[in-house]
């Protein structure tokens, strides 16, 4: 085969297939949840009282993500989608529960309103990376960057609004160049 042959040849192998596949919804749907995670941290700062809706909506929405990110997964696999469902559901609500202990304690004085969204994002970090040990690797690899946003604002709490802006611009380059790239 010679070098010209191998021009010729599709190019979804390796990297590029990588960011192809993953900037699109998926990809998507994993920096949206990591960057609401962050912005989380910062209105449990500052609004605690407030942070309870958002904390319960964001338990929802990932749930659902995750429902979502592994919806063709199942079919591919000939997996039941409805026993998948059933089982993220009960998840879930497992989680909805945890957090609303957390906000007990921090009603009742135990945690501190910089302690209960860092504690929030620990328990939607393991969550998320226990559903990705069932139903896929990309979910892990969300649950893992949940807990590295969580280190992160636990180290850099007084810069978390400049992280919050590097993890945004980071994210549009890396789709903008997938983008680029796989346009011909």
């Amino acid at each position: 085969m010679t070098a010209k042959d191998t021009n010729n040849l599709p190019q979804e192998t390796g990297i590029r297939n990588t960011l192809k596949r993953y900037s699109g919804p998926d990809g998507a749907i994993m920096i949206l949840l990591v960057l609401l995670a962050i912005l989380g941290i910062g209105i449990t700062d500052y609004s605690p009282l407030s942070s309870h809706w958002y904390w319960l909506a964001m338990v929802v929405a990932t749930g659902i993500a995750c429902i979502v990110m592994e919806w063709s997964r199942a079919r591919e696999n000939g997996l039941s989608v409805t026993a998948i469902i059933k089982q993220e559901a009960l998840r879930w609500l497992g989680v909805l529960l945890a957090v609303q202990l957390v906000y007990f304690l921090y009603h009742a004085g135990r945690l501190d309103s910089e302690n209960t969204g860092l504690v929030i994002l620990l328990i939607l970090a393991l969550a998320t990376f226990l559903a990705g040990l069932r139903l896929g690797w990309r979910l892990c690899i969300l649950g893992v960057l949940l807990g590295g946003t969580l280190i992160l604002a636990t180290y850099l709490e007084e810069f978390l609004w400049i992280v919050l802006m590097v993890v945004l611009a980071a994210a549009a380059a890396v789709y903008f160049m997938a983008r680029k790239k796989s346009v011909p």
